[in-house]
C-alpha cells in the first residue's frame, strides 16, 4: 500500500482494500437479501483501561467523540449495522484477549469502509488497548481500521432470525407496532373521541412512510 493510500481517510469499497483474510460468513434470506458478519480477535496490552474502553461504548461526550453523543447513535445513524458486541476472553494459549462480533447488511469491504467514520480517537479507545494498533502521530482511522481487519477470524456458523429483512425494515416495524400498541391503549381507556384518535394514529403512521 502507498503512503497516500494508508494516509487516506476516503470511502475505499474494492474488494481488496482491506486485509482481510475471509469474505465473512453471509446468511441469505428467501428473497435473496444478505445479513454480512465479521468477528475478529486481538490480544490485548497487559495495561489495557477496559474501564475507559467501556465508557467510550456506551456513555455519551466527552467519552464518544462521534457523530452522535453515544457510540449506538452514531452507528445507527449509519443505517447498516445490526449488532455489534466486544467481550474479554483468555486462555493458555492467547491470554487476555479482545473480542469483536457484528451482523451488518451490505458487504464486508462496505462496512469497514463506514467504520472509519468513527475516527481515530474513538477507535484507539477500543482498539488502542490491543498489542499492535498503531498509535503514532501520523496514524490515520483508515490504519486502525485495517489492524482491525487483520484480526479476522472464520467464523464456521451464524444465525439470524430475520435474514429477509433490511435494518431500515425492521426499525419501520418496531416503530408501526410502537404506535399502534399507544393507539390500542388510548382506544381502550375510552378517553375522548375515537374518530379522532384513528385519524390521528393513522397520521402519525403516515409520517414513517
Amino acid at each position: 500500500m502507498s503512503q497516500n493510500q494508508s494516509n487516506s481517510t476516503e470511502r475505499i469499497t474494492s474488494a481488496g482494500a482491506w486485509d482481510l483474510r475471509h469474505p465473512g460468513l453471509v446468511m441469505k434470506g428467501a428473497n435473496g437479501e444478505e445479513i454480512h458478519e465479521f468477528t475478529g480477535m486481538w490480544p490485548l496490552k497487559p495495561d489495557a483501561d477496559l474501564v475507559e474502553m467501556q465508557n467510550a461504548l456506551t456513555r455519551e461526550a466527552p467519552f464518544w467523540a462521534g457523530p452522535g453523543r453515544t457510540f449506538a447513535e452514531a452507528t445507527t445513524h449509519l443505517g447498516l449495522i445490526r449488532t455489534a458486541r466486544w467481550f474479554i476472553g483468555t486462555s493458555t494459549e492467547f491470554g487476555p484477549t479482545l473480542y469483536f462480533v457484528t451482523q451488518f447488511d451490505s458487504s464486508l469491504e462496505k462496512y469497514f469502509d463506514d467504520f472509519v467514520l468513527n475516527g481515530k480517537t474513538n477507535l484507539l479507545k477500543a482498539w488502542g488497548n490491543c498489542i499492535g494498533c498503531p498509535n503514532g502521530p501520523d496514524t490515520t482511522a483508515r490504519d486502525v481500521v485495517q489492524y482491525i481487519a487483520r484480526g479476522q477470524i472464520k467464523t464456521l456458523v451464524c444465525y439470524d432470525a430475520l435474514p429477509s429483512l433490511n435494518l431500515g425494515q425492521i426499525q419501520k416495524m418496531a416503530d408501526w407496532y410502537e404506535k399502534t400498541q399507544k393507539f390500542q391503549r388510548a382506544v381502550a381507556k375510552g378517553d375522548g373521541n375515537v374518530e379522532d384518535q384513528v385519524n390521528a394514529f393513522f397520521q402519525r403512521v403516515g409520517q414513517a412512510l
